[in-house]
């Protein structure tokens, strides 16, 4: 049973420092936050890249603890994962490639897609994925947890703000996993394009090489580090606003945790579509 709200709380003006740091939106179930998630996000968003910032400049005070415990979980813990399923994709690629290829006779090309189109959108896109299905449920239920038992309003009683000592840590670990597991997704996807050209194609590994250094430019390797930074930022604020945003139910942790796959999910495919039409519309930043 959700707990009883007191007169004039939701209709009440928040204070300055509840848009800043996000605390007015995360006070409010999904269903009836003022302006709607986007505008909960934005809050959230901007009180997070504010103690970010804060972290960056002040590496040794006590929320910095934090980034390390959430950089081995998010990342570390994320390797094993990676690294086999990018091993996978650079066989399906691959094999793909080149069957669309075949019909005209030049399978030994499809070592060129891989290079280019690996680095640009296979690796980050996969890793984004990846990382969502595995931890934007775990940061969701770890914060509706934190809810419904009312850790959260602790903190708050404390003066202590939550978004400065639960979701920046997350978001700076999380803007830091997603590229280093990106570089690590493009050169296990090239192995396995490597895998697949040599044993299954017939081609030798000098060739291959030689066909991937044609292909991939230090530009396609910088443009798919930076979507896995806007991959970060979309996948942990909405994790975090999903699970801050909820009342005081034991079901609404798991529903909190359902809604923060669904909704990172649409959120990296969208980022990725509106980059790819940036790139697309405006030829001059293509690198």
């Amino acid at each position: 049973m959700s707990v009883p709200v007191q007169r004039g709380e939701v209709g009440s003006r928040p204070s300055r420092g509840a848009f800043l740091t996000g605390e007015w939106s995360a006070r409010h179930p999904a269903g009836l936050r003022p302006g709607g998630r986007f505008l909960s996000r934005g809050r959230v968003a901007v009180g997070a890249l504010h103690w970010l910032g804060w972290i960056i400049i002040s590496p040794r005070s006590v929320v910095s603890g934090g980034v390390t415990r959430e950089l081995e979980t998010l990342g570390v813990g994320a390797l094993r994962l990676v690294g086999s399923a990018s091993i996978l994709v650079g066989l399906i690629a691959t094999f793909q490639v080149a069957y669309q290829l075949k019909q005209y006779g030049a399978e030994s090309v499809s070592a060129l897609a891989i290079g280019w189109f690996g680095t640009r959108e296979v690796g980050p896109l996969v890793v984004a994925l990846l990382v969502v299905t595995r931890s934007a449920s775990a940061i969701a239920g770890e914060f509706a947890a934190m809810t419904s038992n009312g850790e959260i309003d602790a903190l708050r009683a404390m003066s202590l703000d939550p978004v400065k000592y639960l979701v920046a840590p997350k978001l700076a670990a999380m803007c830091i996993a997603l590229p280093a597991l990106t570089i690590i997704a493009d050169g296990l996807i090239t192995l396995g394009g490597w895998v697949g050209t040599t044993f299954f194609l017939g081609f030798n590994s000098r060739y291959y090489l030689e066909q991937i250094r044609t292909s991939l430019a230090a530009s396609d390797l910088a443009i798919g580090v930076a979507k896995s930074f806007f991959f970060a930022f979309v996948i942990a604020i909405i994790a975090s606003d999903e699970g801050l945003g909820v009342d005081r139910r034991v079901a609404a942790i798991g529903e909190a945790a359902s809604r923060a796959v669904v909704y990172c999910l649409l959120g990296v495919l969208a980022a990725d579509t509106l980059i790819n039409a940036i790139f697309y519309f405006i030829p001059a930043l293509v690198l």
